[in-house]
């Protein structure tokens, strides 16, 4: 079972990349804005992960409108891989 703390570096890790974002042109682009439509999703998944224990992990996909994107996750409470995806829309 991962601690409260090892769950809140998993989150502090995503969110990081989330700020430095380096895109394909090799420009940094800042992510984690709360003007984008996925920040208030992101942060109440990310806050619940952190703040409360669970059996199963969290898993989902939350959309980024902005760029046509799809961010899928998995915040596990155990064992696995965390997984922070962003895929352009099928």
């Amino acid at each position: 079972m991962y601690s409260k703390e090892r769950r809140l570096k998993i989150v502090l890790d995503i969110v990081r990349k989330l700020k430095y974002f380096e895109g394909a042109n090799g420009q940094t682009a800042d992510l984690y804005k709360p003007q984008y439509s996925y920040y208030e999703q992101f942060k109440d998944i990310t806050n619940k992960y952190i703040n409360e224990e669970g059996t199963k992990d969290l898993k989902g996909i939350i959309l980024f409108i902005e760029i046509g994107c799809e961010m899928e996750y998995r915040f596990p409470y155990s064992g696995k891989k965390p997984l922070f995806l962003i895929r352009k829309k099928k």
